[in-house]
């Protein structure tokens, strides 16, 4: 490739950069359209945690419901998990729901009252169906999904219920056996939560059905937010295990956005530091090294704001920081090879690959080594060690694509520019003793203990 066409390619490359960067951090309005583009750094601010942001804290105790003691693991997971969509639904997409041990833990960030958990997850209930006579013909278990429903002919509302296959069967025994109604009941109270009246003997015949709202008290027809309310309701009744409270509080911000702007401009000016002290170490490897830095940065705040599972915590913070910390550290190891291969007498292009070849495995090593840490963490740890753990895990792969493929891409192609001039990338020795490349020792003074070379007399006078 010839020195012309390196050049313009790293313009380019310089110009992408640039539209990333801008794509990070810019907030705008697309021409000639109603979409709003929100950059990077703004979608990460949403899923800022409760920490950051502060919230509500809810931690329940889970027994059995049929009242046996500790429920089993696996119904206090299939309750984890209705929460999780129970809240979702509701918007609040940056709670976290986690287990611990035989207790559940909601944090909903920039929730303000303890009673807006409740009103994400419904109060906890227990929900059955009863025949006329007051038998349990369905459980809350035997219904897989709740979800609201309008008729498109009538455009009534509604809530649709699917059922699992075991439960759809009982379900329509229950309504083929019924004369003309059926019970929901709650909290195994005798007295039904609301009554269901059988219209279609053949409801359920595919394992779902809908049970349509009646008139509102004053007589008129019941609106979305009543079949959202309905639906609510029903969903917690589905829990698998009972919920009783054990903690509920309110989470102050431990960080004000005072504090957390100071945090952000206190990172960009190590950062700037470091894009300083690489250049002024290591030169023109330095300006590439920086370059391959500021393509990681992109790379990683995408990451950030598109991973579902990120929440951006003062751990996760503190995970940031390590593995940009990692990113900067793997050019500083390539680059110290390089300058070892140069010393031992190579050309400055055949030690700058050497550099990256016999650093490769060192790099890759101790990478690994942390992203099998960070599954650890991930998969063992709970709320703000999952935070940490999911910013190290992403910080360290990219980190590892922009040290051994982004910063040597960069490097082959400057090679392009420049091949022998080892003062630009700064491979010139600072120790006085090791002598230059492609430069003669001088001899030094005093005795020497090399011994003297023969002179032969051929015959003539010395």
């Amino acid at each position: 490739m010839s020195k012309r066409k390196a050049i313009i390619k790293f313009c380019v490359i310089i110009v992408v950069c640039a539209i990333g960067l801008t794509a990070c951090f810019a907030s705008f309005r697309v021409p000639f359209t109603s979409w709003d583009y929100k950059g990077f750094a703004n979608a990460i601010q949403s899923k800022m945690g409760i920490d950051l942001r502060g919230g509500v804290l809810a931690v329940f105790d889970t027994e059995a419901k049929d009242g046996s003691g500790v429920p089993s693991s696996r119904e206090i997971d299939a309750t984890v998990r209705r929460i999780e969509t129970a809240i979702t639904s509701r918007g609040l997409v940056e709670s976290n729901v986690v287990r611990q041990g035989t207790k559940i833990r909601i944090e909903a960030p920039g929730l303000k009252d303890t009673d807006e958990i409740f009103d994400a997850i419904g109060t906890p209930a227990i929900l059955d169906f009863r025949d006329e006579q007051g038998n349990v013909c369905v459980e809350a278990h035997d219904i897989r999904r709740v979800a609201v429903y309008q008729d498109s002919q009538t455009l009534e509302y509604g809530v649709l219920l699917t059922f699992t296959a075991d439960g759809g069967s009982k379900f329509r025994r229950m309504i083929q056996a019924a004369e003309e109604y059926t019970f929901i009941h709650m909290n195994n109270s005798t007295e039904p939560w609301s009554t269901v009246r059988v219209a279609d003997k053949n409801a359920g015949a595919n394992n779902t059905t809908v049970i349509t709202l009646g008139t509102r008290a004053d007589g008129s027809r019941p609106t979305r937010e009543d079949a959202e309310r309905f639906k609510l309701e029903i969903e917690s009744g589905l829990y698998e295990v009972k919920l009783i409270d054990a903690e509920l509080s309110i989470i102050p911000q431990t960080l004000g956005e005072g504090a957390l702007l100071g945090g952000i401009i206190s990172l960009v000016i190590g950062i700037l530091f470091i894009f300083i002290f690489m250049y002024i170490r290591y030169g023109d490897l330095g300006l590439l090294s920086n370059l391959s830095m500021v393509l990681f940065m992109i790379l990683f705040l995408g990451a950030l704001a598109i991973v579902g599972t990120v929440q951006l915590t003062l751990p996760g913070i503190a995970g940031i920081v390590l593995a940009l910390a990692m990113a900067v550290d793997a050019n500083i190891i390539i680059f110290e090879r390089i300058k070892d291969e140069y010393r031992s007498g190579k050309r400055m292009s055949i030690a700058i690959e050497g550099g990256f070849n016999k650093s490769f495995w060192t790099i890759f090593d101790a990478n690994i080594t942390t992203i099998i840490g960070a599954f650890v963490l991930y998969f063992l740890g709970t709320g703000p060690i999952k935070g940490f753990a999911i910013t190290l895990l992403l910080g360290v792969v990219i980190s590892m694509f922009c040290s051994l493929v982004v910063t040597r891409s960069f490097a082959k192609l400057y090679l392009c520019i420049n091949s022998n001039n080892a003062k630009r990338v700064k491979l010139e020795s600072n120790n006085p003793f090791i002598p230059e490349i492609g430069t003669k020792e001088k001899p030094t003074r005093g005795i020497s203990s090399a011994k003297p070379k023969r002179q032969l007399n051929l015959g003539g006078k010395t």
